[in-house]
């Protein structure tokens, strides 16, 4: 993807089709996405692995999308190996994308994107 118009259009409607979640960290995260036209956003904090993974059993598609932090990359490894444990399919693509955009928190996304490039992280 080229900017973070495209990103976030691709996400919009990945995250509307049925069965689809997309997993975030927090309050702040969610509220983001929620701004930016996001649907079936799943917020994690507070809640247990297993709590989590009872609330999603019933998904077909899980996009997950922790902070690109450490304590974001801990639970992404772990909520992931336990998802796909169970047989669900995770996605973790837009979070791969959102490292190329250098945005390491969801919450920093910007609403009015203009035109985030790869290689030029300011707005236009």
């Amino acid at each position: 993807m080229e900017n973070l118009d495209e990103w976030v259009e691709k996400l919009k409607a990945v995250s509307q089709k049925k069965g689809s979640v997309v997993v975030v960290e927090g309050k702040k995260d969610k509220q983001k996405l929620e701004k930016l036209g996001i649907r079936n956003i799943y917020q994690i904090k507070g809640k247990r692995f297993y709590d989590i993974l009872e609330d999603l059993e019933n998904s077909s598609y899980v996009i997950m999308l922790t902070d690109l932090d450490k304590q974001g990359e801990k639970i992404f490894s772990r909520l992931k190996f336990i998802l796909e444990r169970e047989g669900i399919p995770v996605d973790w693509f837009f979070r791969q994308e959102l490292k190329k955009f250098g945005i390491k928190h969801v919450e920093d996304i910007p609403i009015r994107r203009g035109d985030v490039s790869k290689t030029d992280n300011t707005m236009s």
